[in-house]
């Protein structure tokens, strides 16, 4: 198979689930209700070997405590991405949440699984980057960022915008075999989409600043766990979310895109 495609098939109901590959979030979302869908993940597997899946499910937004009614299940699948059709081929593991006999309520709930990829490729992404833990005025440089990119999206510098993501764009189509149209593509469909008068939401003081990846990867996440980047287009109320993270190469002490 010279196009692995891993996938998280998963189901949840009722909690803020983090998922989590190699300790970077694949997704974060406040479920209040229930959700069965499918993400892929080879975005967080920089190369073959073995990879660790943790999920982590929090009360919902202003609730203290995870509802009777919380439930988690989840397998990794294989699926060849090599033909017209993306075709599943495997299970590899699966997970179900126990359920809580104690009759008290669970101030939260985690676990981990592993599993073994074999990939066609090794992506230069942020295993040698920076320990962000040891950086002093980390919030403040996060912020700074955020508010750059702020400036950039209002004041329609796209080209400025495009050159940022270059670099994770690259890694994406990589470890999605993405053709260089393909590529492209992805970039200006998300510029025509802001050219039509999609405007960043100013960051709030109630937005948390996460730390992921061992410590090399930063973002700024809503309490609902959507990315802080959020465009919204007054016109249509529309809203646009961009999950993008940040990292700070050895002797650079500006955060990139990656």
């Amino acid at each position: 198979m010279n196009k692995p495609y891993y996938v998280i098939d998963f189901n949840a109901v009722n909690s803020l689930i983090d998922i989590r590959i190699n300790d970077v979030s694949v997704l974060c979302l406040n479920i209040d209700g229930q959700i069965s869908t499918i993400i892929p993940v080879n975005n967080a597997i920089l190369e073959s070997g073995k990879q660790l899946v943790s999920y982590n499910l929090l009360p919902l937004v202003g609730e203290n405590a995870l509802r009777d009614t919380v439930n988690f299940s989840a397998s990794v699948c294989l699926y060849d991405a090599g033909g017209d059709l993306i075709e599943k081929k495997e299970e590899m593991t699966k997970f179900t949440m126990p359920e809580n006999k104690t009759g008290i309520p669970l101030p939260k709930y985690e676990g981990e699984i592993f599993f073994y990829a074999d990939v066609p490729y090794k992506l230069d992404a942020w295993q040698n980057s920076r320990d962000l833990s040891k950086v002093d005025n980390l919030r403040t440089l996060v912020d700074s960022t955020y508010k750059r990119i702020e400036e950039i999206i209002n004041n329609a510098q796209y080209d400025q915008f495009a050159n940022m993501i270059r670099k994770r764009e690259d890694n994406i189509a990589t470890c999605m075999y993405l053709s260089d149209k393909e590529k492209n593509e992805r970039i200006t469909e998300l510029i025509e989409m802001m050219e039509t008068g999609f405007k960043i939401v100013p960051v709030s003081e109630k937005d948390i600043m996460i730390i992921y990846g061992h410590d090399k990867l930063v973002s700024l996440k809503k309490p609902d766990g959507r990315s802080s980047l959020l465009l919204k287009n007054k016109d249509t109320g529309d809203e646009l979310n961009l999950e993008i993270q940040f990292h700070l190469q050895q002797g650079n002490n500006e955060l990139a895109v990656i």
